[in-house]
């Protein structure tokens, strides 16, 4: 392992760029300024940029023509062994002359998302979607990359009008339910009168969405219950091994509390507390979906309240509810956003038996369902409203680099109670901010030219559902 001072320091051990005639890679370690590292729980790629003081006319000799393949090696203060990546050239961006320099950017991403442009699924998929995901990385992509998922619920059978795979397996996702979960439930004892209708809305819950992305570990594709659960939770699939960072603990100028140098925060900066707003053209808190069966002509309406549903989903904080909205309009009783849909059972029902999600009698005891029904009423406003939960708090942490932090992880942070007076003495933390966040994003920034061994940076951009801390009551509950 290299000398380092600092947790903060690294080795850029190697970066390597081969030409497309397969010939000897050449290694630009030392043309190198930065390297810049990226992956997202909503991106189906990780990407990379390099910053490059070209004094050797790389791009003229090589030269570099796009999907190059890249190799960077890198070695920190976590872990003896280097982290090595490999990507393709896609871009050259940014570039001027200086003297007999050039400088420019060069953009880096995964042969997957290359070859995914150049692919269209023209033929109809079927079965669960991890499934269809594992078969489209295969043999497709035809990708040597593993890929951690949990088990869907149900079978779906799907036309594909030429998407691209990567696509087709996020449209899939948000069509998902968790077996963790169960499913979503629904019922006609209760609801809403419609404008212009007489009968009342018949009432829809219950969670559903999948998320798909690439980290440093493989492709994954997890539920949000999962990736909201706890270590032990009820709803988290055990695929789901990831880990829970920290706790990263922010300092108060050079007050020295014997904690690890390593888990301290940098900067912290909320971008989101509350968008109400946004909340509510979403329908993240209630929404009214209209149906229309173009087999038999059937319309139904349903109201779906986030509120009914909340009990039964996984929560990173520790509000146990959503706030109870005042007003002449209760919002979180009110649909704010109406979405129709056309829903079709017979699309896949080759039997003279009309096609239904529900099991049919055929007489003699017997009964069958159609295995490709259309549970549209299941998830999509399920889906919706949990996707839009996850944006309750947004904040971005900067922290000493950490290589081995991957997207999807889980993390626990600790901030400063910044109340004045006695009340902060008595209750050292913010407990409506720290808590456990899911990582929505990573940026790993290796920057050679800055301090002794170079300096390495870790921004995490985190996303959770609910406020607060497990273990104390938040003051944003309303039970």
């Amino acid at each position: 392992m290299a000398d380092f001072q600092s947790n903060t320091d690294f080795e850029l051990k190697s970066v390597v760029i081969y030409p497309l005639n397969g010939g000897t890679g050449q290694t630009i370690t030392k043309l190198v300024n930065k390297v810049t590292y990226v992956e997202s729980i909503l991106s189906p790629s990780i990407a990379a940029t390099l910053e490059v003081v070209d004094s050797v006319g790389i791009l003229q000799k090589l030269p570099i023509q796009g999907t190059e393949v890249v190799e960077i090696s890198v070695i920190t203060s976590q872990s003896e062994e280097p982290f090595d990546y490999k990507f393709r050239v896609w871009k050259v961006a940014n570039r001027f002359a200086k003297q007999q320099q050039q400088v420019y950017t060069i953009g880096l991403i995964s042969e997957e998302m290359l070859n995914n442009e150049a692919i269209r699924i023209t033929k109809p998929v079927k079965g669960k979607t991890n499934e269809i995901a594992a078969s489209l990385l295969t043999e497709s992509l035809q990708t040597g990359k593993t890929l951690f998922s949990e088990p869907v619920l149900r079978e779906v059978k799907y036309m594909a009008v030429r998407q691209r795979p990567f696509d087709l397996i996020t449209r899939l996702g948000s069509k998902s339910l968790s077996t963790k979960a169960g499913g979503s439930t629904e019922s006609s004892s209760s609801g809403s009168k419609t404008e212009g209708n007489q009968e009342e809305a018949k009432q829809s819950s219950g969670s559903a969405g999948f998320l798909f992305w690439e980290n440093r570990r493989g492709y994954n594709l997890f539920s949000v219950d999962s990736m909201c659960s706890e270590k032990e939770g009820k709803l988290r699939a055990k695929e789901y091994d990831v880990e829970t960072w920290g706790p990263y603990v922010e300092k108060v100028g050079n007050q020295e509390d014997g904690s690890d140098d390593r888990f301290t925060i940098a900067t912290s900066d909320f971008v989101s507390d509350l968008d109400i707003m946004t909340s509510l053209r979403m329908g993240k808190y209630s929404s009214r979906v209209i149906f229309y069966n173009i087999s038999t002509g059937e319309y139904s309406e349903y109201v779906y309240k986030i509120r009914d549903s909340y009990d039964k989903m996984a929560h990173l904080g520790g509000q146990v509810d959503i706030p109870e909205f005042s007003g002449v309009v209760k919002l979180d009783q009110t649909p704010t956003r109406n979405i129709s849909s056309i829903i079709d059972h017979e699309t896949w029902q080759n039997d003279p038996e009309p096609g239904s999600p529900e099991q049919q009698d055929q007489g003699e005891g017997t009964s069958k369902s159609s295995p490709y029904a259309d549970f549209n009423k299941d998830f999509l406003v399920q889906s919706i409203a949990r996707y839009e939960s996850l944006r309750n708090q947004s904040c971005v942490l900067v922290v000493p680099g950490n290589a081995q932090i991957c997207a999807g992880d889980q993390i626990d942070i600790r901030l400063k109670n910044k109340v004045p007076g006695e009340e902060a003495k008595s209750e050292e933390w913010d407990n409506e901010s720290s808590g456990v966040y899911l990582i929505e994003e990573v940026t790993h920034q290796y920057d050679r030219v800055s301090g002794t061994n170079g300096q390495f940076y870790t921004t995490l951009r985190l996303m959770r559902d609910s406020y607060g801390m497990k273990d104390k009551a938040s003051a944003h509950s309303s039970k």
